[in-house]
């Protein structure tokens, strides 16, 4: 190559636009603190009857714009009515589909409701990797999934997920594990169980969405101020 014909690069990391990624959103100034940015990776764990699928529900309700298409990936999907209030166009599915069975153009939500994933086999295993680990940021999908124990969850789940919702659990090794994602310790996630969680339905919800306006609430709404925090829109 001719070196007097190269272009000279900036001594710095250049933006290169990935025409995978076109449809990433961004906190706005003024969104629903529910509205996280799609696409999203959410998880809630917490044992049965405290709320995990009303809160996924709320969520859901809030993004804006609303998602064109809603799969709920559910044990008993053919009897189950949990669903029914969200009307018709909700897919219930028994199973995750294959990577190369998302086409990536409508902005769409996966539910996973409380799968057991011990019991799942080497193929639903992958298929549940692959949609976190890839299809969720380059086909357009939000993923949201509850589980009754943090140990119930593959890594890389825990790994991808930017937003957990938490509630006061009374195994603590698995507290310790979500401590640990979460930037925190098991101590300190007692703490704020004990000082905030009045009642048995009470979440904490930790944000790690980029520039999210409030990274630490309760219930969702209700903000959890620490130390330094800054304005984070614009």
């Amino acid at each position: 190559m001719n070196k007097s014909k190269m272009i000279k690069l900036p001594q710095k990391i250049i933006p290169l636009p990935n025409q995978d990624k076109f449809f990433h959103e961004s906190w706005k100034k003024g969104d629903d603190l529910l509205d996280f940015p799609h696409p999203s990776r959410i998880c809630l764990t917490a044992k049965p009857n405290l709320g995990k699928t009303t809160i996924m529900k709320n969520i859901l309700l809030r993004q804006y714009p609303p998602f064109a298409e809603v799969f709920v990936i559910h044990c008993d999907a053919d009897y189950t009515q949990e669903y029914a209030d969200l009307g018709e166009d909700v897919k219930m599915l028994s199973n995750i589909p294959a990577p190369e069975s998302w086409e990536g153009k409508k902005k769409t939500l996966v539910i996973i409701d409380d799968v057991e994933i011990k019991l799942m086999n080497k193929d639903q295993k992958r298929n549940l990797d692959r949609l976190f680990g890839y299809v969720s940021t380059h086909k357009n999908i939000s993923v949201m999934i509850s589980a009754q124990d943090a140990f119930n969850l593959m890594p890389i789940v825990r790994r991808c997920c930017n937003v957990f919702i938490l509630w006061k659990g009374t195994d603590k090794d698995s507290m310790a594990t979500l401590a640990r994602k979460i930037g925190s310790d098991k101590n300190e996630l007692m703490t704020l169980f004990k000082k905030f969680c009045k009642k048995p339905r009470d979440s904490i919800w930790f944000d790690m969405t980029a520039n999210t306006p409030a990274s630490l609430r309760l219930n969702g709404y209700e903000i959890i101020k620490k130390e330094n925090d800054e304005e984070k829109l614009d």
